[in-house]
């Protein structure tokens, strides 16, 4: 197996079984406030070992993320509700769909839903974001268009103690040239950078969203899938675009 695939399959541990705490998430990012759409997943294969990751409301029952963090584990706890971390409201689910043709090699297809056991009650706090449009083909996120992205968890590689609060940073859409680091294919993922702050996720993000402005709707665009370098910046950020998947969440959500 090439180098680079190891590195997209390291993630964090948060075991029952005393594993060590290695989570990183955003770096060279700024203190955010709450995003009502915002999921922390946590997710646990039927041996007890959990890992978490991102995901984003889009209905009062369904979380979007990655196939990756459905895929081979039996339990979701989704927390939501707050920009602090010791302050979620959390929901645990044991209903979860990858995408039929997901390749845990490639990360072909990487994207999944998490349903929930009962539904949530929308507040501010609280609240789904907006799909593309079904049937769109326009390509959404553009070349060159900011997406926010955010997260909780470590600012830097070398950190110990996971910061509380959610941080955000925003990158730009790379050309596709750039995407060619990733064994991915052009429209179905997309590549993202911040050439400005440095801003990145870190593996403990997976699966979080990738936001922009959509005929002035906030709306999720993509989905973290791939980190070349966790906890760095020098290589852009894989998403799965949503666009691409937009009648098969239709078909499991009905959204």
């Amino acid at each position: 197996m090439k180098q680079f695939a190891l590195l997209l399959v390291v993630f964090c541990v948060l075991s029952a079984q005393a594993a060590p705490d290695r989570t990183s998430r955003i770096i060279n990012g700024q203190v955010a406030a709450n995003h009502p759409s915002n999921a922390y997943i946590v997710y646990t294969r039927e041996d007890g070992y959990g890992y978490f990751g991102g995901g984003t409301i889009i209905s009062d029952r369904h979380i979007l993320t990655t196939a990756l963090i459905i895929d081979g584990f039996f339990q979701w706890d989704v927390g939501m509700g707050s920009n602090i971390l010791s302050m979620l409201g959390f929901v645990t689910s044991r209903t979860a769909t990858a995408h039929p043709q997901y390749n845990p090699v490639d990360r072909a297809n990487d994207i999944g839903v998490i349903t929930l056991p009962v539904s949530l009650v929308i507040t501010a706090n609280v609240a789904p974001i907006a799909l593309p449009p079904l049937d769109s083909v326009y390509g959404y996120p553009f070349e060159n268009e900011q997406g926010t992205i955010v997260g909780f968890g470590f600012t830097d590689a070398a950190a110990t103690v996971k910061p509380n609060y959610l941080m955000r940073a925003y990158q730009r859409v790379t050309n596709d040239i750039d995407c060619q680091i990733y064994p991915v294919t052009a429209p179905n993922h997309f590549c993202a950078k911040d050439i400005v702050e440095g801003g990145n996720l870190c593996n403990g993000d997976l699966g979080a969203g990738f936001i922009t402005d959509v005929h002035g709707q906030q709306t999720i665009t993509g989905v973290a899938s791939m980190i070349m370098d966790p906890c760095a910046n020098s290589h852009p950020t894989a998403y799965t675009r949503v666009e691409a998947y937009r009648t098969w969440i239709n078909t499991v959500t009905g959204v």
